[in-house]
């Protein structure tokens, strides 16, 4: 497989000092940014086991010493992919409730980036969730960090619904909670090879659906 090669640029010279600093800065956040865009995209084209973190510094035009000045190892670098998948699935999720859409629909959106990889490539997903669960060091942490403020928003998803109901809710933290992990159990399931990827969507559907209905009141 060719990979193209993005050119790294030449020395900083002639610079005053304040200058020069700033270049460098510059530069390297371009370096990280072209890490973490090409990473991106070969997690989503190929899938974690068959990336390797010599492939990504290839086509980001950086040396693997480099990239590991960035990430620490492949594991980090797909955390920070998901990581940012997830804050985006998180905006649009909430962005949809505050529009009125059915919360199931929201939380749906909110999930979708851990739905699109179990789909495509369910290792994606088991890797992310292993660092989450059993992982070390600061990439991990992020990782919960992103489970809490996904079960945040959807705690936010279930508030605006409820807006306005009479009814005495349940404690719509624990109730994210459970929405959270039912999903979580489902993508497993389908990474193990214990439940089926064409069911999955359905899958999941159904398992927030039923938790929505029943732990939650109808503000109607």
């Amino acid at each position: 497989m060719t990979y193209q090669t993005v050119a790294e640029g030449t020395p900083d010279r002639g610079r005053t000092p304040a200058l020069a600093e700033g270049l460098r800065e510059r530069k390297k956040r371009d370096k990280a940014e072209r890490i973490f865009e090409v990473a991106t995209r070969l997690f989503a084209e190929h899938g974690y086991s068959h990336v390797t973190t010599q492939q990504i510094a290839d086509v980001a035009g950086v040396g693997t010493g480099t990239l590991f000045r960035y990430v620490g190892s492949k594991a980090e670098l797909l955390v920070k992919v998901m990581n940012e998948r997830l804050r985006l699935g998180t905006e649009q999720g909430i962005g949809l409730a505050r529009q009125g859409a059915p919360p199931t629909d929201a939380i749906l959106a909110m999930l979708a980036p851990l739905g699109t990889e179990s789909l495509t490539h369910p290792e994606n997903t088991i890797v992310y969730q292993r660092e989450t669960l059993f992982g070390s060091g600061p990439h991990s942490d992020l990782a919960a960090q992103r489970v809490s403020q996904v079960e945040d928003a959807i705690r936010t998803v279930l508030e605006l619904h409820t807006r306005g109901s009479g009814s005495r809710a349940p404690d719509l933290s624990d109730v994210a909670h459970v929405i959270y992990a039912t999903v979580y159990m489902d993508l497993v399931r389908v990474g193990v090879g214990r439940a089926s990827v064409a069911d999955l969507p359905e899958r999941i559907r159904h398992s927030i659906s039923f938790l929505v209905e029943n732990l939650v009141p109808d503000p109607g």
